[in-house]
């Protein structure tokens, strides 16, 4: 990674928060394990033990979560390299949970920090994030986009961005018994279970009503689409600047760059159909497809996004066992 994912300028919301890695006042920030293998280190994919499943919204939760993304290695001998992931910058907000896994977050250095917490919430990123943990076991993550983690959760999505915090701290008491239900959750079912009766009740109050479930492509350019509407009726009554500074306290970041993190997302999705029909990638082609002005335009928000230029990051996403995140999502 060109830098770290969380900024260490930004603010301390409290004793738990982990958004600056230099900082010793985090209690939990521990001496990284010898067997902590480098962010960068790559090891090829499992062939047995591993479960994943990109699960479907439920039907009460359209157009609440966007995705909800599982993982259970409990039954795979993994080494070290192949227990780290991948994850990409992203506009979403994440609720994450574990069962069984002691995960943190790996820096170049390298060093490990063991999250503070098995439920986490984390913002949106603007850079690409790599965890790992010392043992096999259970886990996932639901994406929200970031105005509706506010206006379900309460929460202000702005001053999450860039950070991972437990989710005990940031969601109020009334979330106790979710939270506590999605903590003992023997399987995905349960899981699936758990935010299904605990958040639907808050959707519908919230919003009133139902929607289709669209692709994941559609619902992010839905929603970066949704943000630019607002941002033309507010240019009738504002200034470009008082624009911006409402779309920043909105969604956490500037229209741009919501709009350039869904367009290199559009590249993933056509690299991998590309990649379904057996055609090799070609970067300079998928670049003018898809809004780039050039090949080298594309390498550079590729590089942003993920940490790898196009070419490695390719490589990596179809033979390494820590880019499962991408697999399942693209």
């Amino acid at each position: 990674m060109a830098r770290s994912f969380l900024d260490p300028a930004a603010p301390v919301l409290n004793g738990n928060d982990i958004d600056r890695p230099g900082a010793l006042t985090y209690t939990a920030l521990m001496v990284m394990p010898p067997t902590c293998p480098d962010p960068l280190a790559r090891a090829p994919r499992a062939t047995t033990g591993v479960v994943e499943r990109l699960y479907p919204t439920p039907p009460a939760l359209q157009g609440a979560i966007v995705a909800i993304l599982c993982r259970d290695t409990r039954a795979a001998a993994l080494s070290d390299a192949q227990r780290l992931t991948h994850f990409p910058a992203t506009p979403l907000v994440t609720l994450s949970w574990f069962h069984g896994i002691d995960a943190g977050l790996v820096e170049r250095g390298p060093v490990w920090r063991r999250f503070p917490s098995d439920l986490l919430l984390a913002g949106s990123h603007f850079h690409p994030v790599v965890t790992w943990a010392p043992k096999t076991g259970r886990g996932g993550f639901a994406c929200l986009t970031a105005d509706t983690a506010r206006a379900l959760f309460g929460i202000d999505s702005a001053a999450l961005q860039d950070r991972i915090l437990p989710a005990d701290a940031v969601l109020g008491p009334d979330w106790m018994p979710f939270l506590t239900d999605l903590r003992n959750a023997p399987d995905d079912a349960a899981v699936l279970a758990a935010l299904e009766t605990h958040l639907a009740p808050r959707w519908h109050a919230v919003q009133g009503r139902t929607s289709t479930a669209p692709t994941l492509r559609q619902l992010g350019r839905h929603w970066v689409a949704r943000l630019a509407i607002q941002a033309r009726d507010w240019r009738r009554q504002c200034s470009p600047r008082q624009v911006e500074r409402r779309i920043k306290t909105l969604s956490g970041r500037s229209l741009r760059d919501w709009q350039g993190l869904v367009r290199t997302e559009g590249v993933f999705f056509s690299a991998r159909e590309r990649f379904d029909r057996g055609e090799p990638p070609d970067w300079a082609a998928l670049a003018v497809e898809e809004g780039f002005s050039d090949q080298a335009h594309l390498t550079r928000a590729v590089k942003r996004i993920t940490g790898f230029a196009p070419g490695e990051f390719s490589a990596r996403f179809i033979a390494d066992e820590s880019f499962w995140a991408y697999r399942l999502w693209v």
